[in-house]
This record gives structure tokens, C-alpha cells and sequence, in this order.
């Protein structure tokens, strides 16, 4: 799954470098539970939104739903459930 969904992104016009680091992220965390990496998101939330201005962080979460489409059922229903802990939704 997670190799089809990295195939399905080079279809998308998206900068090369963002595109090498999702690659990367998917790397370091393939082997981890969904557990680890719901903590480890709020964690890195909690860090970028000290660090952003309010009009930064809302975009962030605005391109953060424009990957609904590339996401099975299951995946949006996660994408939600991570969105409500943030409560972003």
C-alpha cells in the first residue's frame, strides 16, 4: 500500500524536494506501530505550531486535507481521527 501510494504522489505536481522528504519520512517510520506515530505527530505539532505564524499553520493544515483524494477509505478515516487529537477538524 504504502509503495502504491509513493507512485501515486509522482503524479502530482509536487517540488522534488518535498517529494524526497514524504520518501524519507516514509522510510523512518514504516516500521513503527500507528501508537508511535500518532505521538510522535502530536509531538511535531506541538513544535510547529510555537514556531509558525497562525497564518503559516492554518496553510499547513489546508495542504494537509488536499491529500484526502490519494487516501483509501481506511487512511481518511485515520486522517480524521489525527485531525479531531489536534483538534483540526
Amino acid at each position: 500500500m504504502k509503495k502504491d501510494f509513493m507512485e501515486d504522489l509522482d503524479k502530482y505536481n509536487i517540488d522534488k524536494n518535498d517529494l524526497n522528504r514524504i520518501k524519507d519520512l516514509a522510510a523512518d517510520y514504516e516500521d513503527k506501530s500507528e501508537e508511535e506515530i500518532y505521538v510522535e505527530i502530536i509531538r511535531i505539532n506541538e513544535e510547529i505550531e510555537k514556531e509558525m505564524s497562525y497564518e503559516e499553520y492554518e496553510a499547513l493544515f489546508e495542504k494537509l486535507k488536499t491529500i484526502r483524494p490519494l487516501l483509501n477509505e481506511d487512511q481518511n478515516q485515520k486522517l480524521d481521527f489525527l485531525l479531531k487529537t489536534l483538534k483540526r477538524d
